[in-house]
């Protein structure tokens, strides 16, 4: 068993591993000195090798450059359109009204289910969280890799359904982010 000091570990120059590597096809470039003392970050006095204050003034110098264009982009802009925020989904109107009063030829359609769901266990899980009185369910495998269910309430007013329309539309459900539409019982597709 060779002994484990450090003549081992450096080459006869004296340098370890690390400090012999160049860039292919050149040589080894000399960094700038590091810059000891502080720094003013956001009318802060900062250590000036802090790494997560260098991170911060980066990211506040690209956030001011990305409102400084988009301030550019809005003089063209129509001044009437609503503005949405980036990154957060259009919020819909919580405004719903029907002027039909008769639900009784109206169901409840959920789309992008996983494929198999089992019709029986999903009325029982829909019936739990809904406190709603499910008639029936029917559950259809689509080509595109997701299923669909028609569900039927019992005795069904159009406020029950936008209930639990409300209640599950935009869930997760197995993974999966669910939508959810009423339907007239003759819209919908034959099993």
């Amino acid at each position: 068993m060779a002994p484990n000091n450090k003549s081992h570990r450096r080459n006869k120059s004296g340098k370890k591993l690390i400090d012999r590597i160049t860039p292919v096809g050149g040589t080894k470039q000399n960094r700038p000195p590091v810059q000891e003392g502080f720094k003013t970050v956001n009318g802060k006095l900062v250590s000036a090798d802090d790494i997560g204050v260098l991170l911060r003034e980066t990211s506040s110098k690209l956030d001011a450059k990305t409102k400084r264009k988009a301030s550019k982009g809005k003089s063209h802009k129509n001044i009437l359109a609503p503005s949405r925020s980036k990154g957060k989904p259009a919020r819909s109107n919580p405004l719903v009204f029907h002027t039909n009063s008769d639900a009784s030829d109206k169901l409840l359609v959920f789309y992008n289910l996983a494929l198999g769901v089992n019709q029986d266990s999903l009325k029982t899980v829909l019936q739990k969280l809904s406190h709603a009185r499910i008639a029936k369910v029917r559950v259809r495998d689509l080509p595109s890799g997701s299923a669909t269910a028609n569900v039927w309430l019992v005795r069904p007013t159009i406020e029950e359904l936008e209930r639990v329309k409300k209640l599950f539309d935009g869930a997760l459900v197995d993974g999966r982010t669910i939508r959810v539409t009423t339907v007239s019982d003759t819209q919908i597709m034959s099993y």
